[in-house]
């Protein structure tokens, strides 16, 4: 894709900016990332020590570097503070498809918080990386996220069946997306 941008480009909303992480926000990252209702339907597991906080900004780095993908921090503006993080990755195919997936403090869940940061990276997908389809999956017990997916305009699609193995065990994932045809 030659519309990629040289660097990790700022996202700007009403409440939020979605912006490169730096090692200066080890310190928030931590807070949230340690604790477990926050990854509970993710890859990761709770972060223990701020060194693993400072290992995935430099993951962040690199998946950007390398061109796999792009992970904001979500910044609430009103606390000038990275609360979370929402990706893009899997962008740079002749499908023209990416996904998404994102993790908030559980302190800020509820308020539309996260919603506002997809509309914002489906918005870039569609209108600077001219994707077709955004996707995003997420588990069937994970009521908040799949409700952030429909409001931000994503449909339903249907289920993975034990599409993921996590934390030692077959899950079964709700598959979205959103097309750009769909987009407003």
């Amino acid at each position: 894709m030659n519309n990629l941008p040289d660097e990790i480009p700022a996202l700007e909303t009403g409440r939020l900016t979605l912006r490169k992480l730096n090692p200066g926000d080890a310190e928030n990252v931590f807070e949230y990332a340690s604790k477990p209702e926050v990854s509970e339907y993710l890859l990761w597991y709770p972060h223990i020590s701020i060194e693993e906080s400072i290992d995935f900004i430099k993951f962040a780095e690199s998946q950007f570097t390398s061109g796999i993908s792009i992970i904001w921090g979500i910044e609430l503006k009103q606390e000038n503070k990275i609360i979370g993080t929402i990706d893009l990755r899997n962008y740079q195919t002749v499908d023209k498809c990416g996904e998404t997936g994102y993790g908030i403090s559980s302190l800020y869940w509820n308020r539309g918080i996260m919603t506002e940061a997809l509309s914002s990276v489906i918005k870039f997908g569609f209108k600077t990386l001219s994707l077709n389809r955004i996707e995003a999956h997420c588990e069937n017990e994970n009521t908040g996220s799949w409700h952030v997916m429909e409001k931000a305009g994503m449909k339903f699609e249907g289920i993975l069946r034990e599409k993921m193995f996590l934390k030692g065990s077959f899950r079964s994932m709700k598959m979205y997306s959103i097309l750009k045809s769909e987009y407003k």
